[in-house]
């Protein structure tokens, strides 16, 4: 009799733990699998800690860090603690409800020793929607140098990094996440580098998981937010995009992002100012500015 597959499931939270207790009981209800469940803790301020010490005790790895490390080094540092022979990155804002989730996925990654990464289907139904892969990188359909992208494997670009499942030696051969990154923009980059070492990524669209989206950002600054997002966009973009594309990228989102404030402006004059879509709304097309800016500036520099 075949022994069910090793999954270490990969979990970084950051005041998210009532979130991640209902993310690790569907795990614990997961059949025809073993698995090891190591949660990495970004320096939450909420209650996290104690409530999974209490709840799962030793059904779980629980790492806490003294300060929050971000998305990519908090996964790199638990697959470091990690036995399993595939990686399960997984959100703790997440359900895997089908008790044969994780082996169904498994499945799917071994039966095409092609594929490198595979993720399910992702129902978030707070944004009455499902997350599909995407089939291209950020801007990429307006790059003029883009002669490397069309000759990776596979038809798939990148899957959203709120449930991954990669085979151990795969993840360590790419060296992981890349740590310059601290949220967004990692899912993209972990996706095309796998390609780039030769890999396709799958969809195992049989597989639908749940997923809240967002939880960690919570409360958070709208700003803020919409900066950490469009900081990832760009720095996937130094990093993978010839430099006169970025230079010439990011001077069309600058004025494209003015005119579209402009209209918010007008607007403003008819609509609720307070509004929070009208607030998100101006928070993004300012964040874009000031990001596309930032990069700018660096090509800019003596250094870069």
């Amino acid at each position: 009799m075949n022994q069910p597959k090793f999954v270490s499931v990969l979990i970084v939270n950051f005041n998210a733990g009532n979130y991640a207790k209902a993310c690790i009981k569907s795990l614990l209800n997961q059949s025809n699998i073993k698995l090891e469940i190591i949660v990495v803790d970004n320096a939450s301020v909420d209650d996290s800690v104690n409530e999974l010490k209490n709840t799962f005790g030793k059904k779980i790895t629980l790492i806490k860090n003294k300060e929050n490390l971000g998305f990519g080094r908090a996964n790199n540092l638990a697959a470091d603690k990690a036995n399993g022979e595939f990686f399960l990155i997984l959100n703790p804002d997440t359900e895997i409800k089908d008790q044969l989730g994780i082996s169904k996925m498994v499945d799917f990654l071994t039966a095409n020793n092609r594929l490198g990464m595979v993720g399910p289907k992702i129902h978030e139904p707070r944004k009455n929607k499902y997350v599909t892969p995407r089939l291209s990188y950020p801007s990429s359909k307006k790059l003029k140098f883009k002669q490397k992208f069309e000759t990776l494997p596979g038809e798939i670009a990148w899957l959203l990094g709120a449930c991954l499942l990669l085979k151990r030696e795969v993840y360590q051969e790419i060296s992981g996440f890349d740590p310059d990154y601290f949220l967004y923009g990692e899912d993209a980059d972990i996706g095309l580098r796998i390609r780039q070492h030769g890999y396709e990524i799958g969809y195992c669209e049989d597989v639908v998981i749940h997923h809240v989206a967002g939880v960690s950002e919570f409360g958070a600054d709208s700003l803020d937010k919409w900066l950490r997002k469009k900081r990832g966009v760009f720095l996937f973009c130094r990093k993978h995009y010839e430099r006169s594309d970025l230079v010439r990228l990011a001077k069309t989102a600058i004025t494209k992002s003015k005119l579209h404030l402009n209209w918010l402006s007008v607007a403003g004059l008819f609509f609720d100012k307070n509004d929070v879509v009208f607030l998100d709304k101006k928070y993004r097309l300012q964040a874009t500015i000031i990001a596309a800016k930032e990069v700018i500036k660096q090509l800019e520099s003596p250094s870069s």
